[in-house]
């Protein structure tokens, strides 16, 4: 069983701080664009990235009071696994709505038009085993929850099926349209998968190099840092295809298709 550090980085509480920041704007960005558009998909992943931000949000506020509160005694509550426990659980809950938001973008599709929402279902249930899991890790230890490596990677692949659904009907959408704005958007949103994948591919580093190589046992390894400013790209730029803002298209502006 693979634990989380004990202690808390500086350096990794603001940057955890200022990427939860960074989300929460582009966030609110989504919400103020659904309630101009009143769009099902719009509110979809305006939630979808309400949970991920209350992840990182719950993450900095546990890193925060287990960094004031420090040294933490041992048999006291630790205030940074719950942190990173519940913002994994709140990352479950944005996977299962990054789905029902691909499922709604790409609903003409051949694979939604037959299944309609059995895909978006099974993940919910797939995803709703993740937040299972951390309950039964609280519950087996109230003040000082460990998150197994076996539930990481758990985590890691569920992520990894959201954000290649997205990625994967994406690509396509951006072969068959045909004007320069309308790939520009699938290409932010293209990107904006890629940088979801990437977050957790360098979380996952960050876990397997604290275990294995010398000198990162207390964690906090360069992989981390690089992970939770991916999450910065991903939200911005699904905001950008998704939304394409006025002065996006107005630089996509029509005037030859070069393919």
């Amino acid at each position: 069983m693979a634990d989380l550090p004990s202690d808390v980085s500086l350096g990794a509480l603001i940057t955890v701080g200022l990427v939860a920041l960074a989300v929460t704007i582009v966030v609110i960005f989504l919400y103020i664009r659904y309630f101009e558009r009143r769009r099902l998909a719009a509110i979809t992943l305006a939630v979808t990235f309400t949970f991920w931000d209350l992840g990182a949000i719950s993450v900095f506020v546990g890193s925060l009071i287990h960094y004031l509160k420090q040294p933490i005694l041992e048999g006291s509550l630790q205030y940074v696994r719950y942190g990173f426990n519940i913002g994994y659980a709140l990352s479950a809950i944005s996977n299962i709505f990054l789905v029902i938001f691909v499922s709604q973008i790409f609903a003409q599709s051949s694979v939604f038009r037959k299944t309609y929402k059995f895909i978006p279902l099974i993940n919910a249930i797939f995803n709703g085993v993740t937040v299972g899991l951390i309950i039964d890790t609280i519950i087996a230890d109230p003040k000082n929850p460990a998150y197994p490596l076996t539930q990481t990677i758990y985590h890691l692949v569920m992520t990894f099926i959201a954000f290649l659904l997205l990625l994967f009907f994406s690509i396509g959408a951006r072969g068959r349209v045909q004007l320069r704005w309308e790939k520009a958007g699938f290409s932010f949103i293209i990107g904006s998968a890629l940088a979801g994948i990437m977050i957790y591919l360098m979380l996952a580093l960050d876990r397997v190099v604290t275990l294995l190589v010398p000198g990162f046992e207390d964690g906090y390894t360069p992989f981390l840092y690089i992970g939770w400013t991916f999450a910065i790209l991903m939200c911005t730029l699904a905001y950008a295809g998704y939304v394409m803002p006025t002065f996006l298209r107005r630089l996509f502006k029509e005037e030859k298709n070069l393919g």
